[in-house]
């Protein structure tokens, strides 16, 4: 099997930024797929269900937070391409949580109603 190495550079650059710069020896199987729904967003709709009925996703939205950063710092390196990585790590949190923590949005709703 012949690997695009350029592909498999972004793959490692999304895991490192979804880690927070060091990538575990055991990645959580939810970030697997957030990752390669990050990297082909066409197909982002087949791991969508996975994604957000898994147990551990709400335990991670600054991962999610973190890929809309660095997209955003790096947009003009290659517009397209972090503009995808933007918008599925946006619709994930949007799906998950019902709004982006980068744009204010508190992690955790409070148990007396306040915002």
């Amino acid at each position: 099997m012949v690997h695009n190495t350029r592909t498999d550079e972004k793959k490692k650059r999304t895991l490192q930024v979804l880690c927070g710069g060091r990538i575990p020896k055991k990645v959580p199987p939810v970030l697997e797929l957030i990752a390669r729904s990050i990297e082909t967003p066409k197909e982002m709709y087949l791991h969508l269900e996975d994604i957000v009925n898994d147990p551990h996703i709400r335990d991670l939205r600054l991962h999610l937070a973190r890929v809309q950063v660095d997209s955003e710092v790096h947009m003009r390196d290659d517009v397209d391409y972090h503009t995808q990585r933007l918008w599925v790590a946006q619709t994930i949190e949007r799906m998950v949580f019902g709004g982006l923590m980068v744009e204010g949005e508190k992690i955790g709703k409070d148990e007396d109603g306040d915002d």
